[in-house]
């Protein structure tokens, strides 16, 4: 059998061919070339958002900065009133005693406890009470009275991470020191507190066999101390 194959039948094998080749082409190159173009574009778009992101964040860092330099001084002003720290009692003792030194007062013993978690809400009232007695002073009677009815105040809250250590101290010396010691806590040591007092005569004999009289004067102190949630739980 003879196959005759003509002109025409030679082009079409020829495009024939030449589909085929386009198809093989298509399927091998083409293809795997553009599923890399859209993985590539997929991952250039991701990165983009993610550097628009970063700049944002960037961009809020002024903010972010303010912000905390806000908070601290808002907790530094609102830990003036009070030690910065767990004190130890060796750190309360030589508090308490160099004010008694400073004084004039010959200290005999000092009992101190371990600062623990307490409600301020006396602290507080009395501090707010000294900050107010100037403008008070100058208050109308009227507005005086409207004070004095107003029932409705809330009361002082507690702050947070405040801890109050005590101490008990015995000392030496004449009433006008002790009257030093009070008003210089009272100024100059925000974060001390008297709570009570007694005053007794004493009387002993020195080494040269000389009697002499004084005063024997036992104080409560309270010590208040700002302390960390982090300092707190060490």
């Amino acid at each position: 059998m003879n196959i005759v194959v003509t002109e025409r039948d030679k082009k079409l094998l020829r495009l024939v061919a030449c589909l085929a080749i386009i198809v093989i082409f298509g399927m091998y190159l083409i293809r795997p070339v553009m599923k890399n173009h859209e993985t590539l574009q997929n991952e250039y778009d991701a990165a983009e958002q993610k550097q628009q992101e970063y700049q944002t964040q960037i961009a809020a860092l002024a903010t972010i900065d303010d912000i905390i330099a806000q908070n601290k001084a808002a907790l530094n002003t609102a830990s003036e009133k009070y030690y910065k720290g767990d004190l130890e009692t060796r750190q309360m003792d030589d508090i308490i005693t160099g004010i008694a030194l400073e004084n004039g007062l010959f200290p005999q013993s000092l009992t101190l406890t371990e600062a623990a978690p307490g409600a301020v809400s006396a602290y507080l009232a009395e501090q707010e009470a000294a900050q107010t007695d100037s403008s008070a002073d100058t208050s109308s009677d009227a507005e005086s009275a409207d004070s004095t009815d107003d029932t409705s105040a809330a009361p002082v809250q507690p702050v947070n991470c405040v801890y109050i250590g005590t101490a008990t101290i015995s000392a030496q010396g004449a009433v006008t020191q002790w009257l030093n010691f009070l008003d210089e806590v009272e100024h100059r040591y925000k974060g001390l507190r008297v709570t009570n007092f007694s005053i007794a005569d004493y009387d002993y004999v020195e080494n040269n066999t000389q009697a002499v009289s004084t005063n024997l004067i036992t104080g409560t102190l309270e010590i208040y101390m700002c302390v960390s949630d982090k300092e707190a739980d060490a």
